[in-house]
């Protein structure tokens, strides 16, 4: 094929997966094999949930550093995406230089305030701020996967990390427009359609759990009430 980029996201967005060791050297291998500039997206790398570990592309396969392109920032975990500043760290000094043209040509560059913003972010502080959120976000995961799995048809993946639930609808036996009728207008959840991360998201939502823990308990028992003929 034409094929000149793979790009991998990193925790996963949506689902939460947090890929091991061999699933991404397995990802690595495939874009060394077919000649792939490997991009991999980790923005909710601070996000993994206790008992999980994200490992970056490069400490994973570092034989393909080469050809490895990861991206992050502080957006998703610190919720300043307003910043428009981000991580791009690029190991070959060819691909870097290409990327740095190309940003001098679109001129982007970093404001000022999220040039100090951003080691703020980085400091002993933030990273013990991030902890606590992690252990808190698991919490309303295990609270959210745990209601909705026990209305009868409806099935959400277990999470490993960020804050973006993935839920299938398929055992309800009703169509995409019926489910998001009773999600949108039952329950009054606004959440995204599966068909806008790709093929095979047809019969999903996803649903965002980073918020207050009574929100997260309020929104399973909306769920269950929109769903009650089920039980």
């Amino acid at each position: 094929g034409t094929e000149r980029m793979l790009i991998l996201c990193s925790p996963h967005n949506p689902g939460g997966r947090v890929w091991t060791r061999d699933e991404l050297r397995g990802v690595a291998d495939f874009a060394r094999r077919h000649d792939l500039i490997l991009v991999s997206d980790e923005i909710h790398h601070d996000l993994v949930y206790p008992g999980h570990k994200h490992l970056p592309m490069p400490v994973a396969a570092p034989e393909v550093a080469d050809r490895t392109v990861v991206m992050s920032a502080t957006s998703k975990t610190f919720n300043v995406a307003g910043m428009h500043c981000g991580n791009v760290i690029i190991h070959d000094p060819a691909l870097r230089a290409a990327y740095q043209k190309r940003l001098s040509q679109l001129s982007i560059s970093p404001n000022s305030m999220s040039l100090r913003m951003t080691p703020a972010l980085y400091s002993p502080e933030g990273a013990a701020w991030v902890d606590a959120l992690c252990a808190y976000l698991d919490g309303n995961h295990r609270i959210f996967v745990e209601g909705i799995n026990a209305i009868p048809g409806l099935s959400a993946q277990p999470m490993q990390g960020t804050y973006l639930s993935w839920v299938d609808f398929a055992g309800t036996g009703m169509t995409p427009e019926e489910v998001n009728r009773r999600v949108t207008t039952d329950a009054r959840i606004a959440a995204n359609p599966g068909p806008s991360f790709g093929k095979g998201g047809e019969t999903f939502l996803r649903f965002n759990i980073g918020t207050q823990r009574a929100r997260v308990e309020e929104a399973v028992a909306r769920m269950a009430h929109a769903f009650r003929d089920l039980q």
